[in-house]
């Protein structure tokens, strides 16, 4: 079955984009990014309509296993290595802002999203791995951040059975249902004034002293657009396809089983991660790099030699032998050259702004993303939007 297990059932659709319009700013992208920028925006006062190509949460947003993880995509040590200490331990500082920002609209709004802060388990699935945990828990200890070894009887079950014997517990992560937490905030959103159009994906942008947007049926004129298309950047603005590249993961959820997983889990170097829900459903997804020539690309297809793989690798687990596949699914996500999101203004523009290439940690960024570029608009300001902006790629 193709259909996220987190857009099952399909919400009700709202109107297509038909006729003519005029906003203060419109927000392209119902995705997480999306949908915080526009949220923020109407908080301000801006009159906004977001367009999204299909619905509220159904790309990436709605296909992902539901982490909210501190740092990119990378384990300290690599982001260290990558852009430097300093760098690395301000960009993680922001995840965990970005944690604390969701988890205060989520408490102050009641929003019904599943919401946990249970931690998360890094294990390692090879001698060189476990290397690398260490020296990664070593060094965020020493930046002020909160890691915490777990070996042999400290891991436990059911990680030793299925061959892992070291883990690093971070204790400030969270999970929670990724569909359900966005669409949830675009209905409030909608009740301080948001106008969401659905099923009209944007054929043409024109720019000038205002920008406009073309649909099929219909156009927005506004004083700022905001590109939130995260991997679809590049079909937006054809010079950014060699900043951001589409990279598919695979991902399936299981019928309720008992419980044996107690927060979000990575392994394999971030290739493998799962979770299991409240109701005991399994989520597992990643794994592109058992075929990393073909998990690339805009199709939302299934790769059936890793969706194999998959259910080979959960029935390891003592308890999960003859575990049931309900839902399989894949996802799109929008890789950066250098792992970072891209957040502020399109370079050489003075009305278009970008929320883009998260590459495989929107719940990591995109929120405070969101927040960042209402700030920009707001304020003329955002120390994170200054930090990621576009701008470093000219």
């Amino acid at each position: 079955m193709k259909l996220p297990f987190w857009l099952d059932p399909q919400p009700p659709r709202r109107p297509v984009l038909s006729g003519k319009h005029q906003f203060d700013v419109v927000v392209v992208g119902g995705g997480l990014s999306g949908v915080s920028t526009a949220w923020h925006l109407v908080q301000e006062g801006f009159s906004v309509a977001l367009v999204e190509a299909r619905g509220i949460g159904f790309s990436a947003t709605g296909r992902n296993a539901g982490f909210i993880l501190q740092g990119t995509a990378e384990r300290y040590n690599r982001a260290i290595v990558q852009m430097g200490r300093e760098k690395a331990r301000e960009v993680h500082a922001y995840s965990l802002e970005n944690h604390r920002l969701m988890r205060e609209v989520i408490e102050n709004f009641n929003i019904d999203c599943e919401y946990q802060c249970r931690g998360s388990l890094q294990l390692a699935s090879s001698k060189e791995e476990v290397n690398e945990l260490l020296e990664s828990a070593e060094l965020l200890v020493e930046d002020g951040f909160k890691a915490v070894l777990q070996e042999g009887p400290d891991l436990g079950e059911p990680y030793i059975s299925a061959g892992f014997h070291t883990g690093i517990h971070l204790p400030e992560d969270g999970e929670l249902h990724p569909a359900l937490f966005v669409q949830n905030v675009a209905k409030l959103a909608e009740a301080k004034g948001l106008t969401i159009f659905e099923n009209s994906p944007i054929l043409r942008l024109d720019s000038d002293d205002t920008v406009t947007v073309h649909s099929e049926q219909g156009s927005i004129e506004a004083e700022v657009a905001i590109l939130c298309t995260n991997a679809h950047l590049g079909e937006v603005l054809p010079s950014y396809k060699d900043f951001i590249s589409p990279v598919r993961g695979q991902m399936l959820t299981t019928t309720p089983m008992p419980k044996l997983f107690n927060q979000p889990i990575y392994a394999d170097h971030g290739f493998d991660y799962w979770r299991q829900t409240p109701e005991g459903r399994i989520v597992l997804g990643g794994w592109r790099n058992l075929d990393p020539e073909a998990e690339v690309g805009y199709d939302e297809i299934l790769n059936d030699g890793i969706q194999e793989q998959m259910t080979r690798f959960l029935k390891r687990f003592r308890g999960l032998e003859d575990v049931k596949i309900t839902h399989r699914w894949s996802g799109i996500m929008g890789f950066s050259q250098d792992g970072l999101p891209l957040v502020g203004a399109l370079p050489g523009s003075q009305n278009i702004l970008l929320g883009a290439g998260f590459t495989g940690h929107g719940f990591g960024f995109a929120w405070l993303a969101g927040q960042s570029l209402s700030q920009l608009l707001s304020e003329g300001t955002s120390s994170f939007a200054n930090l990621v902006s576009p701008s470093r790629f000219i």
